[in-house]
């Protein structure tokens, strides 16, 4: 098995964190999500929708969460080459573990989603309970619908894997063309999310191919700030193959002061329980906003209170992060080894 990356890790553990503190400061001021976060540069109006402008780029949850994507398609495709079972039996695998890993922690956010909810006297039912955790709608946690483009990513990985192990990287480009085509012109209903963000999957899935190892080899380190700038401030293609760059860096151990940076043991930390932080920080900064709007000078400077709530919504989070990494992530993730690790005996004892 190779050595895990940890600074891909630290990269994850950042991009959780500004989601975090972005959905915080829009928390306080739901407006500033038309009006600046997709509002053009031309359109601001004085200094302070500026200064809103660069600290939400700076803050951007909704660019971290392109590089989950990015990050996805890269690990979960590099893992998908190393193994040399049978794609057939490979596939399962894949499946069975990403599943152990996606939703025991998804589950237990759910339920403490409707603790949360029933104290505070908000109605839940528990239609809207079993709709969050199929992913197929999220009433409960509004985060929780990147979890539905992950879950339909794992059919798309599992179809570019099988063009790959056919042709190489042509038959991953043709498998990239064939849902290319699918979503042009038809639609799965869980699969609706998923169609705009698939073409992040593909960058990722690129990373670990020798399309990936030439393009960072020729690289220059220095360049990996100019990747991360990029990213923040560009959108479309060019912002998509800005994170696709910056991931290819830090997968390759290229990223230099980036890459130290992340792997200090601060950044590891939120790393390793980015997944859960991701989750739990919805229900806490809901009510810490719903709490901090009471003060006039939060709602009339929602940046600088976005920025000063965060400190609260994320120190909350935290140690509800840690406890479900510790007690519900690592022996979900455990529980997949062993039931495939079964599997591929009784598999190979019956051939």
């Amino acid at each position: 098995m190779a050595e895990r990356n940890i600074q891909l890790d630290g990269l994850r553990g950042i991009a959780a964190l500004n989601v975090a503190i972005f959905h915080t400061i829009l928390g306080i001021d739901e407006n500033l999500i038309q009006r600046v976060v997709y509002g053009k540069f031309s359109d601001l109006t004085g200094p302070y929708d500026w200064f809103a402008k660069i600290v939400l780029k700076i803050f951007s949850g909704e660019t971290a969460v392109f590089v989950f994507f990015v990050l996805s398609g890269t690990v979960l495709f590099q893992s998908l080459m190393r193994d040399r079972a049978p794609w057939l039996a490979a596939s399962g695998t894949f499946v069975v573990r990403r599943a152990f890993r996606i939703y025991p922690a998804l589950i237990g956010c759910l339920l403490f989603n409707v603790a949360v909810y029933t104290v505070i006297g908000q109605p839940i039912t528990f239609y809207s309970f079993l709709i969050n955790a199929s992913l197929y709608d999220f009433p409960l946690n509004g985060v929780t619908w990147t979890l539905n483009v992950e879950m339909v990513g794992v059919a798309f990985v599992l179809l570019a894997y099988f063009g790959w192990r056919l042709t190489g990287l042509v038959g991953l480009a043709a498998a990239a063309l064939l849902v290319w085509l699918f979503f042009r012109y038809s639609e799965i209903p869980l699969a609706i999310t998923f169609k705009y963000f698939w073409f992040y999957f593909v960058v990722g899935m690129l990373i670990p191919t020798k399309i990936g190892e030439t393009v960072a080899r020729y690289t220059p380190p220095g360049a990996t700030l100019l990747f991360v700038l990029f990213a923040i401030f560009f959108k479309s293609t060019v912002q998509q193959i800005a994170i696709g760059l910056l991931v290819m860096m830090i997968f390759y151990h290229r990223a230099g002061v980036l890459g130290v940076w992340l792997s200090a043991p601060l950044v590891q930390f939120l790393g390793r329980i980015s997944y859960s932080l991701y989750l739990y920080n919805f229900v806490i900064f809901v009510y810490f906003c719903s709490y901090a709007k009471r003060f006039v000078w939060i709602t009339d400077h929602p940046i600088e209170g976005g920025l000063l709530v965060s400190m609260f919504t994320v120190g909350a989070t935290l140690p509800l992060a840690y406890l479900s990494m510790r007690f519900i992530e690592i022996p979900g993730i455990a529980l997949g080894r062993v039931v495939t690790s079964r599997n591929k005996s009784i598999a190979t004892r019956t051939a």
